[in-house]
């Protein structure tokens, strides 16, 4: 009985250690992954915090024409998002630097043409509103996309994203760019 005790013992230890080894590898994050930044989703109309960024996306606009209240303008096919925005930490270094709209495996910036919210300075708890604009190929406009907003590009910081089905947009002739002010 003992011989037996002892061939089997190495055995069970051995299925142990196996399932061990596999709970371990499924609980474990991917690689990279330490690099990526922390993701908060937002909602339109509602406030998403991200570290010292703190995002209100009022509404969302298509249009084949863009202006901007200096008289600047475009034509071609837009997406404009309206937002409002502070700092929720330190104003030191709060700006929005970084906003880009993701659709399948393309990634398009906010424009920095005309008189857009891009790079706008934040103040702690004030928040500041304007509007984004994205030109983007036709075919975009037929599509759903992720639009991220952080205040750097670095991958250690906060990231707002919101989901955006463009296709339910209704495309308009042309939109006016929000004026960067405080928001009512």
């Amino acid at each position: 009985m003992t011989t037996m005790k002892a061939k089997v013992l190495p055995w069970l230890l051995t299925l142990v250690l196996l399932a061990g080894a596999w709970t371990l590898v499924k609980i474990t994050l991917p690689v990279g992954s330490a690099q990526e930044p922390f993701v908060t989703v937002a909602s339109l109309g509602e406030t998403a915090h991200a570290r010292n960024l703190a995002v209100t996306v009022t509404d969302v606009h298509a249009a084949r024409s863009v202006v901007d209240a200096e008289g600047w303008s475009a034509e071609g096919a837009w997406l404009v998002v309206d937002l409002e925005a502070s700092s929720q930490v330190t104003q030191q270094y709060a700006a929005l630097r970084d906003a880009t709209l993701t659709a399948g495996d393309r990634t398009f910036s906010a424009t920095d043409r005309g008189t857009t919210f891009l790079g706008q300075a934040l103040v702690t708890g004030v928040p500041r509103s304007g509007s984004l604009a994205f030109q983007l190929p036709d075919d975009v406009l037929d599509d759903s996309a992720t639009l991220r907003l952080a205040l750097t590009n670095s991958t250690l910081d906060g990231v707002i994203e919101l989901e955006i089905d463009i296709a339910a947009v209704p495309v308009e002739s042309e939109v006016t760019l929000q004026e960067n002010g405080w928001a009512r």
